[in-house]
């Protein structure tokens, strides 16, 4: 039977204050624009949208995004130190949906791409290109700006 380990370690973000505060508001700046911009590529009228690949890819990567942004979101509600476990929930829910959601909007990209050389319906087609890429540039300016800020381990300071 596995027994209880204590980790009595603190862990949280090394950087100013402000420098902190700046990167979370930007972060939930490039969320909400990104949930702006994929809500939009869904309401295009288009025949790429209705192309079985885009829309899976594009829904498969709706799903991502919404748990970047709960990941986005407790981290803007984060104290400077925590848990470990509360740490390492914030770190996954933030990088691991923003590398999905980069990988589905490739795909549903590669996918928009192949069905406008089928069917070209018009300019459209190319916003929504636009705009599936754009989505994948915001999670992609998310995962950088939370890569940059250097982490901390430290012992427990009660």
């Amino acid at each position: 039977m596995p027994r209880f380990m204590t980790n009595t370690k603190w862990y949280g973000w090394n950087a100013p204050e402000n420098a902190i505060k700046q990167t979370k508001r930007q972060m939930l700046a490039l969320s909400v624009l990104n949930a702006v911009v994929s809500l939009a590529c869904g309401l295009i009228p288009t025949g790429v949208t209705r192309h079985n690949w885009v829309s899976f890819a594009a829904t498969a990567a709706l799903v991502a995004l919404a748990a970047e942004i709960i990941g986005i979101v407790r981290f803007y509600r984060a104290k400077g130190q925590m848990y470990q476990r509360e740490f390492e929930g914030i770190d996954h829910f933030i990088r691991l949906p923003c590398i999905l959601h980069m990988m589905l909007t490739l795909v549903a990209v590669i996918a928009a791409v192949v069905s406008c050389i089928r069917n070209w319906t018009g300019w459209l087609d190319a916003l929504l290109l636009i705009l599936l890429a754009s989505t994948g540039v915001c999670s992609f300016l998310v995962y950088k700006l939370y890569r940059a800020l250097p982490t901390f381990e430290m012992e427990n300071p009660a």
